[in-house]
C-alpha cells in the first residue's frame, strides 16, 4: 500500500467536545500497510503489523524534530504505555504534545524532562508516572480519566497544571512535588487514596486566581496534605468522604475552604495560616482537629484572618493551643464537644450567635482583642477557668443550658452578661474583673441576668459590678469577694434566695431593694465603705433584710437611716431571711452581737455621727450583760471567784443601763439625780418607820403642822441628806428612816458621778 494521509477524524459534534471548534483531522502519514497512521491504528491492528510501543516512542520522538507544529498533536489516539524514563523531550518548536481523547496504556516520565506543554484533556490513561519528572511547560489535563495509580512524587511543574474535572480511580502521589504556576484540581474526582505530602505550590505572580484550586473536588478515599507548603489554595465546594490530612501544612498564602465537608475526621493540627483563612459553611461531620494551628492572618484589616461562619461541627471539634488573630465564628454550629483549651486570640474574636451543644472548654484561653459571643447558646457545661480577657467581652443574651464554669478567670476589660441565663451552676469563683472605674458603666454588668441555680462568685475581685434588675433562684455565693464599687438591685426567683457576703469587701456602691419581695443579704464578717442602701418605699424595713455580724463598717454612713433605727431601737442585726435557710458562718450569740455594735460604734464614731455611735453603745453594752448572764447560767466550770465577778459585772452593767443608759441617756440620769430625793421624801412623809422630826402626813398634828407642811419638810429633808449636807434641823427617828438617810449620801455620790460621766460624753460627744 503506497504511503498516505492517515484517515482518522474526530468530529467534535460528534464527540461532544466543547474545546474543539471543527473537526480535527489527522496530521501524520498513515502505515504503508494502513489506512491509520502508527497513532491512531487500533491495538489489534498494531499487533498483527508488529508495531510495538519502542516504535511508537520513536515515531513520537522523530516528530517532535520536525518544524511541523501540527505532527505534536495525537487527538483521538490509541497508545500502548509510552516510556520516557530519563528522556530530555525537547523539540524544535516547543509545540504542546496534545493527547487530547486518547486512550494510553500508560505514561512514565519517571527522571525525564519534557520541555513541551503536555495536553490530556478528557484523555484515559491507565497509568501515569511522572516521579521525580520536571516539566517546563503548561499541562492541560482536564477532564481526564486515569484509571490506574498517578504518581508524581518529587517532581516538578514549572508551569500552569490543570486537572479539572478529572476522575482519578486509583491512587494518587504527589508527595514533595512542585507546582510553580497556577494549579487547578477542582470538580475533580479522587477514587482511591490522594497524597500530597511535602507539596510545594508558588503559583505566578497574581494574586487575583487561586495558585493551586481543589474547589468542588471529591475525596472518596483518605486524602493526606501533611507538611504540604500552600501559596494561595482554595477548597471552596470540595468534599471529603474520607479522612483529611492537613497536619504541619504551611499555608503562605489565602486558603479558603467554603462549603466544604469532611464526612470523616479532618486533621489540620499543627497547621499554619499565615494569610487569611475561610472555612464559612464548611461542615465537619466528625471529629475536628485544630489543635496547635496558627492563625495569623494577612495585613488586610478589613477581613478576618479566620473565619468558621456558619459551619457546622457535627462531631468534636480540638482547637486546643491554636492561636489566633482575628477570627470569625458567628452562626457556627457545634453539635459536639469543642475544645479551646490554651489557645489563643490575639485580635478580635467574634461567635455571635454560636450554637454548642456539647461541653465548651476555654480553660486557660486567652482573649487579647474583643471578645463577643452575644445571643449564643450553650447546651452543655462551659468550662472556661483561668481564661483571660484582655480586652472587652460580651456574654449579652446568652442562654448556659448547663453549668457555666469561670473560675479565676481574668476579664481586664469590661464584659457584659446582661439578660444571660444560666440554667445550671454559674461559678466565677476566684474571678478577677478589673477595667477602669468608669462612672456611666460597671467593668462587669450582670444587668438582666437570671440565675436558676447556685451562683458562685466567693473570692471574686471586682472593680466596678452591676447586678441591676438581676434574678437569683437560688443562693448567690459572693463569700471572700472584694468589689470597689457594686450596683445591686436582686428580684427574688422561685425558691428561697438570699445573698451571701460573707467575709467579702463592699468599698462602695448601692444595695437597692425593689418594690416587689425583698432579697436578704448575708453581710457576716463583711467590710461595707461608702454603700448606701436603698428601697422603694419600704425604708422602715429596709434594714431588716441585711445580717449585719461581726461586719466592719469602714466609712459606712448610718445617718441615712436614723429614721429607720430609731423606729427601731437602732437594732442592726435582726435578720428577716424570707425563708432562706443558709448555713450562716457565724451564729449570732451575745457575744458576737456585743462586737458587731461595737464595730458598728467604731465606724460611727469615725465619720462623726454622734447619735448612732451613742446608740450602739448602748447596745453594746447590752448584749455584753446578756454575754455574761448566759455565761453564769451556762458555764458550769467556773469557780466562786469568777463567777462573783461575773455576778457583779451583770449588776454593774445593769445599774448603768437602767440610770444613765451607759452614759448615753442623760434625761434619765438627770431625773434619778433629781427627782429621786423626792421619792425617799414621800417614804420619809409615810410615817412609822421611815418616821422623821418633820412628821407624818398621817399624823400632822402630833409636829402641830398641815399635811402639806409635813411633805414639804420631809422632801427637804430628803434633798438635803442626798446632798450630804446635813444642816441638822431634822434628823431621822425610825430605823427605816435612818438606813435611807445613811444610804442617800452614799446614792449621791454615785448618782452624781454617773450625771457627771454623762454630761462629759454628752459635751465631747464621744463614747
Amino acid at each position: 500500500m503506497s504511503s498516505s494521509s492517515c484517515r482518522y477524524t474526530f468530529d467534535p459534534s460528534v464527540q461532544t467536545d466543547a474545546h474543539l471548534q471543527t473537526t480535527w483531522e489527522c496530521p501524520h502519514e498513515a502505515h504503508p500497510e494502513s489506512e491509520f497512521c502508527v497513532f491512531h491504528m487500533s491495538r489489534d491492528e498494531r499487533a498483527s503489523l508488529d508495531v510495538t510501543g519502542d516504535d511508537i516512542v520513536d515515531e513520537l520522538r522523530a516528530n517532535l524534530q520536525s518544524p511541523d507544529t501540527r505532527v505534536n498533536e495525537y487527538v483521538g489516539a490509541d497508545l500502548p504505555h509510552l516510556s520516557l524514563t530519563y528522556q530530555d523531550i525537547n523539540g524544535a518548536t516547543n509545540h504542546v504534545l496534545n493527547f487530547q481523547h486518547a486512550d494510553i496504556e500508560g505514561l512514565d516520565l519517571t527522571h525525564g524532562r519534557l520541555d513541551q506543554g503536555l495536553i490530556l484533556r478528557e484523555a484515559t490513561v491507565d497509568r501515569l508516572k511522572l516521579d521525580e519528572a520536571v516539566v517546563t511547560g503548561d499541562v492541560d489535563a482536564r477532564e481526564v480519566t486515569v484509571t490506574g495509580a498517578v504518581t508524581a512524587d518529587e517532581a516538578t511543574f514549572e508551569q500552569d497544571v490543570r486537572f479539572s474535572g478529572a476522575t482519578f480511580r486509583g491512587e494518587v502521589r504527589c508527595d514533595e512535588t512542585v507546582f510553580q504556576g497556577d494549579t487547578s484540581f477542582a470538580d475533580a474526582t479522587f477514587h482511591g487514596t490522594a497524597r500530597f505530602r511535602n507539596v510545594e505550590t508558588s503559583g505566578s505572580s497574581h494574586v487575583l486566581e487561586d495558585h493551586i484550586t481543589f474547589a468542588d473536588a471529591t475525596f472518596r478515599d483518605d486524602a493526606s496534605f501533611r507538611q504540604a507548603i500552600f501559596d494561595y489554595v482554595t477548597f471552596d465546594g470540595a468534599r471529603f468522604t474520607a479522612g483529611s490530612d492537613f497536619e504541619h501544612v504551611e499555608f503562605e498564602g489565602d486558603a479558603r475552604f467554603d462549603g466544604v465537608r469532611f464526612d470523616e475526621m479532618a486533621d489540620f493540627d499543627e497547621a499554619r495560616f499565615d494569610d487569611d483563612a475561610s472555612f464559612a459553611n464548611a461542615r465537619f461531620m466528625q471529629l475536628a482537629e485544630f489543635r496547635g494551628v496558627e492563625f495569623n492572618g494577612g495585613s488586610r484589616t478589613t477581613h478576618d484572618d479566620v473565619t468558621f461562619e456558619g459551619a457546622t461541627f457535627e462531631g468534636e471539634a480540638d482547637y486546643k493551643l491554636a492561636r489566633f488573630r482575628y477570627s470569625d465564628f458567628k452562626d457556627a454550629v457545634f453539635k459536639g464537644a469543642v475544645s479551646f483549651d490554651r489557645a489563643t486570640f490575639t485580635a478580635r474574636t467574634d461567635c455571635y450567635r454560636l450554637r454548642v451543644d456539647g461541653a465548651f472548654d476555654l480553660s486557660l484561653a486567652s482573649f487579647g482583642g474583643q471578645a463577643n459571643f452575644d445571643d449564643s447558646e450553650f447546651h452543655d457545661a462551659v468550662v472556661a477557668e483561668e481564661a483571660t480577657f484582655g480586652s472587652d467581652a460580651s456574654f449579652e443574651a446568652v442562654e448556659f443550658q448547663s453549668n457555666a464554669r469561670f473560675g479565676e478567670a481574668r476579664f481586664e476589660e469590661d464584659v457584659r452578661f446582661n439578660a444571660a441565663t444560666f440554667r445550671g451552676l454559674a461559678s466565677f469563683r476566684g474571678a478577677f474583673f478589673q477595667g477602669e472605674l468608669q462612672h456611666l458603666e460597671a467593668n462587669a454588668s450582670f444587668n438582666e441576668a437570671t440565675f436558676e441555680a447556685g451562683a458562685e462568685f466567693e473570692a471574686a475581685n471586682f472593680t466596678s459590678a452591676s447586678f441591676w434588675e438581676t434574678t437569683f433562684h437560688d443562693r448567690a455565693d459572693f463569700r471572700q469577694s472584694d468589689f470597689e464599687t457594686a450596683r445591686f438591685r436582686v428580684l427574688v426567683g422561685d425558691r428561697d434566695t438570699y445573698l451571701d457576703f460573707t467575709d467579702a469587701t463592699l468599698d462602695g456602691g448601692t444595695i437597692s431593694q425593689g418594690s416587689g419581695e425583698p432579697t436578704p443579704y448575708d453581710l457576716t464578717r463583711a467590710t461595707i465603705g461608702d454603700l448606701t442602701l436603698e428601697g422603694d418605699g419600704n425604708e422602715h424595713q429596709l434594714l431588716d433584710h441585711f445580717r449585719f455580724c461581726l461586719t466592719e463598717f469602714d466609712r459606712f454612713d448610718f445617718s441615712d437611716h436614723h429614721g429607720y433605727l430609731e423606729r427601731n431601737d437602732w437594732t442592726i442585726h435582726d435578720f428577716v431571711g424570707n425563708g432562706a435557710t443558709g448555713q450562716f458562718a457565724v451564729e449570732l450569740t451575745p457575744d458576737i452581737i456585743e462586737e458587731t455594735y461595737r464595730k458598728a460604734q467604731d465606724s460611727a464614731n469615725a465619720v462623726g455621727d454622734t447619735p448612732a455611735s451613742r446608740e450602739f453603745e448602748f447596745k453594746r453594752y447590752y448584749y455584753n450583760r446578756q454575754k455574761n448572764f448566759d455565761i453564769i447560767l451556762n458555764e458550769y466550770s467556773l469557780n466562786t471567784w469568777a463567777r462573783g465577778k461575773k455576778v457583779a459585772s451583770v449588776g454593774l452593767n445593769t445599774l448603768m443601763q437602767v440610770t444613765c443608759g451607759y452614759g448615753n441617756r442623760l434625761p434619765r440620769i438627770a431625773a434619778f439625780t433629781f427627782l429621786l430625793p423626792a421619792l425617799f421624801g414621800l417614804c420619809y412623809a409615810l410615817g412609822g418607820p421611815f418616821l422623821t422630826q418633820a412628821g407624818s402626813v398621817f399624823d400632822p398634828a402630833a409636829v402641830d403642822k398641815t399635811t402639806m407642811e409635813v411633805l414639804f419638810d420631809n422632801v427637804y429633808y430628803s434633798y438635803i441628806s442626798f446632798s450630804t449636807v446635813g444642816y441638822g434641823d431634822i434628823n431621822p427617828l425610825g430605823p427605816a428612816a435612818r438606813v435611807l438617810a445613811a444610804s442617800q449620801g452614799m446614792l449621791n455620790g454615785l448618782f452624781f458621778t454617773l450625771l457627771t460621766f454623762t454630761l462629759f460624753k454628752r459635751v465631747l460627744g464621744g463614747s
